[in-house]
């Protein structure tokens, strides 16, 4: 009702100020504030349809910046309701907007203007979210800077750092997985124990399960034993924060289960070759027909069988890692990379078995 009667108040003053009155700008840019506050609460999509053409046109009225910073306000938050919009129907062409008007709004806002984090954080994350549609390289590395600018401009303390740091470790594992080098492992590292730091926040777990994977990744870059016994334990501690029925409880059992895996090349120990299929397992029955890690699941449990088979020759784990290869392929897509790697382990599987 709050909402209800700030917007019908907004509007009032907007009849007040008709074309060519002074005021007629800020009434715009303040209704359409309203409205976009209004959907934040009841997610209408007019109120935010009608905020976009209020922003535009008060955005009409202030074609330079002046002391108030009143254009770059304007551009700033006509990219947050387009933003808002994509994310509620992905336009592409939301997307696109949202950036060029950001873009716009961070050149009116120098080194020193106080607003100029927030369009250096929202760029970060707008670019981001291109390279996930698009792969574009080129995005997620300037997406990377603009975020690294945000988090030095939001010390220890500013009540936005922790949301800026937890996008930046998302690029920077995107860029990791795409084509990191060890430098980014290393900043992917160091970012994450810092956000580790806000133990009880909302992305502790992911933060804990991040750095995890980091540095499993810089253990296979760099082959330094302690980086992999720390992802262990640290999966092991994200493993826990992620009971029965918890989303991401799939991802820490398979990533540490891989973890173990390794740690048994490295040292044999017979405990750490058992592990990895018994945490598969479970991963797998949280897969069920249907799910999109399905497949790879399948393939993962079949290659800790296969592990397992090589050392004990158990016939039966041989068996059940084809049935689970096999089972993989009927899933994947031919043309699909993980529909070669099933199909190479498969009939290297059936070699083992012939022999």
């Amino acid at each position: 009702m709050a909402s209800v009667d700030d917007v019908s108040r907004k509007r009032e003053i907007l009849k007040c100020c008709p074309p060519g009155h002074d005021g007629r700008d800020m009434a715009l840019f303040n209704l359409a504030l309203g409205l976009c506050e209004r959907y934040e609460e009841e997610r209408a999509i007019d109120d935010l349809n009608e905020a976009i053409t209020l922003h535009h046109k008060a955005m009409e009225l202030r074609p330079v910046e002046n002391e108030k910073s009143d254009r770059s306000k304007s551009l700033h938050c006509l990219s947050v309701c387009l933003w808002n919009r994509y994310q509620e129907l992905e336009v592409v062409d939301d997307l696109e907007e949202a950036i060029k008007m950001q873009r716009e709004a961070l050149v009116l806002r120098p080194d020193g203007h106080p607003l100029r984090d927030a369009s250096l954080y929202n760029l970060g994350v707008y670019l981001s979210m291109r390279f996930e549609k698009q792969a574009e390289v080129c995005d997620l590395e300037e997406a990377i800077e603009f975020l690294r600018a945000a988090v030095k401009l939001r010390p220890p303390g500013h009540q936005r750092r922790t949301s800026t740091l937890h996008h930046l470790i998302l690029c920077l594992w995107s860029k990791c997985e795409s084509h990191g080098g060890v430098d980014d492992l290393e900043e992917l590292v160091g970012r994450t124990e810092l956000a580790l730091f806000l133990r009880g926040h909302s992305d502790y777990v992911s933060s804990l399960h991040n750095l995890a994977c980091g540095l499993r990744r810089r253990y296979a870059k760099t082959a330094a034993i302690s980086d992999l016994e720390e992802s262990i334990e640290l999966h092991r501690g994200a493993l826990e924060l992620r009971p029965t029925g918890h989303p991401g409880r799939s991802s820490s059992l398979c990533e540490l289960a891989f973890c173990v895996s390794c740690r048994y090349d490295k040292y044999r120990v017979a405990e750490d070759l058992e592990e990895p299929v018994t945490l598969g397992r479970e991963a797998l029955k949280l897969c069920p027909q249907g799910h999109p890690n399905r497949a790879s699941f399948l393939h993962n449990l079949a290659q800790f069988l296969a592990d397992r088979f090589r050392r004990q020759l158990t016939a039966a784990d041989l068996d059940e890692a084809i049935v689970l290869e096999q089972e993989a392929l009927d899933v994947l897509v031919c043309g699909d990379p993980n529909y070669d790697i099933s199909l190479r382990c498969l009939m290297d599987y059936v070699q083992m078995k012939i022999k």
